[in-house]
């Protein structure tokens, strides 16, 4: 097959979907893989061809700016400006080539465009929970409602208007529901009775990924207890979180892996105890192997590797679906989920050293890792994307 696979420019969306390319790569199909540059090299290492954005969607992610803050209506803007930039993008390389699917990222790929606009098949990538609603009262979507949501209106008429396709609902757009999805997850851990196979691949978590290098010395932690801190690769400006996180644990007998992101520098954060590796970046899957608990943002993605390995989790979700993850760990005993405003370092080492204890929590950690490494079914999605695939051709053939 020659497949399009479409994505944005974050690791959390881009992470889960590098094993999937690795086997569909390996299974000799060709993979043109459209994402912004930072990630060129992890999916041509994966076997693809990397496409780059133009100047002017690379623009685009550098001047948007919202017009207001509503968290829902503020992602959903976004969305769609995002799309209405890309699809002529994308329309033109499907112009170049002839693909026999699309792969779209459920957030960042226009799928729901493109299942209109093209005759190519289209299977949405849910690079976090696949939902069959969106998580907002339907009222909050009624015009009139609020501005920002008006607007957002206006992007998808003018979209639609464009393309003269039908106006989908922007409950439609939130969802992506394709004729065919992949969910990088375990039909478990995504919960939600209404996504359900065959119509969702549930592929399980993707740790197949390029690692960078990292001078992360093992013999270091010794047998000491490891706690790991991350708040993920994008929203990192915490200096204030990452010195309670050194007066809480300066002077115990943990080790601590604690990744600042590049929004901060250590030397913000003053002496950096001898228990402390502190870096801008951390090699995540590494430490998560033998990690005893990862402070987190929930991001969907590093929840999903953390729960590969079995690691119990302190949640301390910020923005969209992260408070979403934090409720799911929380339902299923697989961790807690606190505030960052609101810890002293005294709650915070006393939390994480109740989390570190608690065997309940770490046995479903456990019984959930193994159930994610039995579950891995990257070969069989890639099998199902294949009869997916010819099914389509035979229906534009007239053979069915």
């Amino acid at each position: 097959m020659n497949i399009l696979f479409i994505n944005a420019n974050l690791h959390g969306h881009i992470n889960p979907t590098l094993g999937l390319v690795k086997k569909l790569t390996e299974g000799g199909n060709q993979v043109n893989y459209f994402c912004s540059e930072p990630f060129s090299k992890q999916v041509t290492k994966m076997g693809a061809k990397w496409i780059g954005y133009s100047n002017k969607l690379e623009l685009f992610l550098k001047e948007y700016r919202p017009t207001d803050r509503h968290p829902f209506f503020m992602l959903m803007e976004y969305i769609l400006l995002y799309d209405e930039v890309a699809l002529p993008e994308i329309l033109d390389i499907t112009n170049e080539k002839m693909y026999d699917m699309i792969i779209c990222d459920s957030f960042f790929g226009g799928a729901c465009f493109l299942k209109q606009i093209t005759k190519i098949p289209v299977v949405c990538s849910h690079s976090s929970f696949a939902m069959s609603q969106a998580p907002v009262p339907k009222q909050m979507l009624v015009a009139g409602f609020h501005p920002q949501l008006d607007h957002c209106y206006r992007i998808l008429k003018r979209i639609c208007e464009s393309y003269k396709i039908e106006e989908p609902s922007l409950e439609q757009v939130f969802t992506s529901k394709g004729d065919l999805n992949i969910v990088y997850t375990t039909r478990n851990f995504n919960g939600e009775e209404e996504v359900h196979e065959p119509d969702y691949l549930f592929a399980g978590p993707s740790i197949d990924r390029l690692q960078e290098t990292h001078d992360l010395d093992s013999s270091v932690i010794g047998d000491r207890k490891l706690i790991y801190i991350s708040l993920g690769s994008l929203n990192t400006d915490f200096v204030d979180f990452y010195k309670t996180c050194i007066s809480a644990f300066r002077n115990t007998d943990y080790y601590v892996c604690m990744s600042i992101g590049k929004k901060c520098d250590a030397t913000q954060l003053g002496e950096i105890p001898p228990n402390f590796l502190v870096k801008s970046f951390l090699p995540q899957l590494e430490i998560l192997k033998r990690a005893d608990v990862f402070i987190t943002h929930a991001g969907f993605n590093s929840v999903n590797e953390a729960l590969y390995f079995g690691v119990p989790m302190l949640a301390l979700p910020r923005v969209n679906d992260q408070h979403m993850v934090a409720k799911r760990l929380v339902s299923m005993q697989l961790g807690i989920t606190e505030s960052i405003k609101e810890l002293s370092p005294e709650e915070l080492r006393n939390k994480t050293e109740a989390l570190i204890m608690d065997r309940n929590i770490k046995g479903n950690c456990m019984q959930i890792s193994l159930e994610m490494k039995n579950f891995a079914k990257l070969e069989q999605t890639v099998c199902k994307l294949k009869e997916y695939a010819d099914a389509c051709k035979e229906r534009r053939q007239g053979r069915c």
